[in-house]
Parts: C-alpha cells; sequence; structure tokens
C-alpha cells in the first residue's frame, strides 16, 4: 500500500531538500507543494532517479488547502513553508480535520507554546497526530540534552550552539525569521529561572568542535523557557547562533542593536537587499557547520561531569539537518508508532532515530564526557567550562 505525502513549501529550502531525502524511499506518493505550478513541476521532473511516485502541486495553504486535501487525501501531511513567527494553526487544523497526520518544521516561541492547547482535541477526535518542532530546535536540541543527561541527579547549565556554514542557501523565510526577533528581548533560563536577554546581541567566541572558533549570538527559541523547567536546571539555559561570514553576523548584530535602541523598526524591507550581498559576503565562508549541545551538572553517580553533543556537517548538508527529525517522525508514524494527539515532535524521538536519518549525509555526531572530583563554581564571566577542570556556569 502507497503512502501519500503532502509536502507544503516543497520547492523551498528545506521543503526541497526533505523532499529528496523521501524521495528514495519506494511505496512513498510524494506530492510536492508550491505557489508556482512551474516551479514545482520543474523540481519534481529534476528528481529523475526518485524511487517514490512524485506529483507537482499548485498549492497556497493559505487560500485552497481545505480544497487540495479533499482531492489529495494525503495519510500526512508535512509544512516546511514557514516562517512559523506569527503564525495560527489554521493549517494544521485543516489537515486534522482531513484525517491525515501533521508534521511541522517551526521554531517560533509562540507557535510552539500554544500549539499543543489549541490542536490536541482535534487530533485526538480524529485519530491522528499533530507533531510540532520536527527541527534542529527543539527536536534535535532536546533529544540530544535528554540523550545526554539520562540518569543524571542534577543539571546546572545546558548551553547550545548552531553555526551553519556560510555557503548554504538561505530563503527569505529564514532571513524574515531571523529579523522578527533581533533587538527584541528573548527568553533565556537563566539563576534557575525565566529571563530574558537580547535577540543577537550577547555575541562571545566558542570552540566548535571540528569547526574552530566561531562568533555566535542569543537568538530566539523555546528551548530555554522549555528546557529549564522540564529538567530544573538549577543555572543556566541558552541557545545561540552564527553565522560564518562575520560581515553578515556583524551585520545582524548591528541591525539588533539599532532596533533595540528603537532607532530602526522592521527591517523587512532590507531582505531582498541582503539576499543579494550574500553573492559576496558568502564568498570567504565553507560548506562546513554544525551544532553543540554542552551540558554541565551531577551525573547519575553523583559527580560532576560536563558532556557533549556535537556534529559537524561537510558538504554543505547542514542545511539537511532541520529536516532530519521530520523524516525519522514520518518513519515512525508509517510503522504506527505514534499516539494520536498533539505535541512536540521529540516527544516520540529518541536521538539514534534522528542520527539514523544522517546516513546519506556527510554529517558525523560525536559524544564525549569529562567527570570530575571537583566541585561546580560560579563564573560570571560565563567563560566555557574546561574539560577536566570544574563545570563553571
Amino acid at each position: 500500500m502507497a503512502h501519500s505525502i503532502l509536502i507544503i513549501g516543497g520547492t523551498g529550502v528545506f521543503g526541497k531538500r526533505l523532499v529528496r531525502h523521501l524521495c528514495g524511499q519506494p511505496g512513498l506518493v510524494l506530492h510536492v507543494s508550491s505557489r508556482s505550478a512551474a516551479k514545482a513541476a520543474a523540481f519534481v521532473q529534476s528528481l529523475n532517479d526518485a524511487r517514490a511516485a512524485l506529483h507537482a502541486v499548485t498549492l497556497d495553504s493559505r487560500v485552497n488547502l481545505q480544497e487540495q486535501l479533499d482531492h489529495i487525501r494525503p495519510s500526512i501531511v508535512v509544512d516546511c513553508s514557514g516562517p512559523f513567527q506569527g503564525a495560527g494553526y489554521e493549517t494544521a487544523r485543516a489537515v486534522l480535520t482531513a484525517g491525515a497526520h501533521f508534521i511541522d518544521l517551526a521554531d517560533a516561541r509562540d507557535y510552539l507554546v500554544g500549539f499543543d492547547g489549541a490542536l490536541d482535541a482535534t487530533a485526538r477526535q480524529n485519530g491522528v497526530c499533530a507533531l510540532n518542532g520536527a527541527s534542529s530546535t527543539p527536536a534535535v536540541s532536546t533529544c540530544a540534552v535528554r540523550h545526554l543527561t539520562k540518569g543524571w541527579q542534577r543539571i546546572d547549565t545546558v548551553d547550545i550552539a548552531i553555526t551553519p556554514g556560510g555557503r548554504s542557501e538561505v530563503g527569505r523565510s529564514v532571513i524574515e525569521a531571523i529579523l522578527s526577533y533581533a533587538g527584541k528581548d528573548v527568553p533565556i533560563w537563566d539563576n534557575g529561572e525565566l529571563s530574558t536577554t537580547t535577540g543577537w546581541q550577547n555575541a562571545k567566541r566558542i570552540d566548535m568542535p571540528g569547526l574552530g572558533r566561531r562568533r555566535v549570538a542569543a537568538v530566539e527559541t523555546f528551548d530555554a523557557e522549555y528546557l529549564g523547567p522540564l529538567l530544573d536546571v538549577a543555572s543556566r539555559v541558552s541557545f545561540s547562533a552564527g553565522l560564518e561570514s562575520g560581515i553578515e553576523q556583524r551585520g545582524i548584530e548591528a541591525l539588533a542593536a539599532l532596533r533595540k535602541r528603537k532607532l530602526i523598526g522592521s527591517a523587512n524591507a532590507l531582505i531582498p537587499l541582503l539576499l543579494k550581498a550574500r553573492q559576496i559576503t558568502r564568498i570567504p565562508t565553507s560548506t562546513c557547520g554544525g551544532m553543540l549541545v554542552d551540558i554541565c551538572g551531577l551525573d547519575a553517580d553523583g559527580v560532576v561531569a560536563r558532556a557533549q553533543w556535537s556534529l559537524v556537517a561537510r558538504q554543505d548538508h547542514g542545511p539537511n539537518i532541520p529536516i532530519l527529525p521530520a523524516a525519522a517522525v514520518i518513519r515512525k508514524l508509517l510503522s504506527g508508532f505514534v499516539e494520536p494527539g498533539a505535541g512536540f515532535a521529540h516527544a516520540a524521538l529518541s536521538l539514534s532515530d534522528i542520527q539514523d536519518e544522517m546516513g546519506a549525509y556527510d554529517i558525523k555526531a560525536a559524544t564525549s564526557v569529562v567527570r570530575t572530583d571537583q566541585g561546580i563554581s560560579e563564573n560570571a564571566t560565563g567563560a566555557q567550562p574546561v574539560p577536566g577542570q570544574a563545570c563553571r556556569a
């Protein structure tokens, strides 16, 4: 029996990669959607070695989604469109009402917060799943934290960072998402309670395993306010991101500083210019990016420990990382291993489920744990812990 899957935003930066990831699987029928019929058709025709059946679909989820759902009758719908900042749940609700499972790649805080309450009853009523956040954050990050801290007696700090390769393709929705919170308050877990910092400010240089030192700044994610209380983190949960191009990184930081001081409002008018500028600013960068989850606390034996999970993606394979949780969830759904209801995608996954999807790419993950008998001390400078020494909050 063929399984019908509709990919909303199937010709976008992440949608294309999810389609390519899935199209090698026989027994799937992939409906690749775009607002442009020509764009959808051209992309589908380019996948001449696909083992799945492919169909180009012209679709604007804000206009004719219910009609298309009635026509296609998919068993699973994946929303890769973005940006999810300011988005509602109309698309997800229509999919659930049509009797299909729903997955999205959302990482926007407000969207994630209200998802369960808005959709759980509808999902259960129709016997299907609505799973959100199936992306680098919060799915990959949360699965990595859970994996590293299994059985730990106490978690003191959780620091997460993402630094994509500068040559990677960036679409309008990604830049729009970045600019939506640059210079605005974003959540951070600090001294054991929810606080705020400024998006794309408080920059620092950190050691990224396999990549060297890269500059990162605070970004808006749900991880800080979610992981802090969920795991009773004693001190800090932070999430940072960095652009490999120094010009791009400092440019976003400058826009954030101007916005914080209310010298500018929305910077969306600059998006076309920023996209054009990337043709030049990306020249000195590489195709290598990575992710780091760095945790300090007391392990299962009550010993001070620092645990790290990191990955390095080469050959511009980094942009595939955000689609891997969605691919892993699809595999689970097709196997019937997910109960009906709405919630976070990571609840249905383990870190190994996600890493199993990496096989086709030049993406290498590694885990390290350093234990020490020394106590944990406070460090007001926020310096990174040194392996073999006491973890510092």
